[in-house]
């Protein structure tokens, strides 16, 4: 089968004048379109800068004995940053031993565990520690009465 010169590859032709819905096909195409010579030649030349930028460094930070194995570089705009963690103390200090110290500690972890625990938890615990409280001021109002009467009868009772 013979090919005649006359007849060319066909190629895709766009006419000019799109309208509605290929016109917009054509140019979200042609918005995504990356001609791969013009990218390889940008990044090409993008890398050739840098690597410029960072032999720079290189010698001058060779060149520079007033910072010896310094980390923190504030003038590096290669774009990254050091970041470090601050050590906080973790180790307890060194509590000495003593009987007074250790009483201190076992009072104090008491004291902690007492504010944790639920104290009249139940309704009946409430009206119980109420009547509870009723009675002891019944009682203190009764030991005061016999002071006042033992007082009067030492003649040291001056109420006014």
């Amino acid at each position: 089968m013979k090919i005649s010169k006359t007849k060319k590859k066909t190629e895709k032709i766009i006419p000019s004048n799109l309208n509605g819905i290929s016109k917009w096909i054509k140019e979200y195409r042609d918005r995504f379109s990356i001609d791969i010579d013009k990218l390889k030649q940008t990044s090409h030349q993008f890398l050739a800068s840098n690597n410029f930028k960072s032999n720079e460094k290189s010698q001058n930070n060779n060149n520079n004995l007033n910072d010896n194995d310094n980390d923190d570089d504030d003038d590096d705009d290669s774009g990254w940053t050091v970041v470090s963690r601050s050590l906080k103390k973790t180790r307890q200090r060194m509590i000495p031993s003593t009987d007074k110290t250790l009483n201190r500690l076992r009072a104090k972890h008491k004291r902690s565990n007492q504010k944790k625990e639920l104290v009249n938890f139940y309704k009946f615990q409430m009206t119980d520690k109420k009547i509870d409280q009723l009675e002891q001021l019944k009682i203190k109002f009764e030991l005061d009465k016999q002071r006042i009467i033992q007082m009067r009868q030492q003649r040291k009772f001056k109420p006014f």
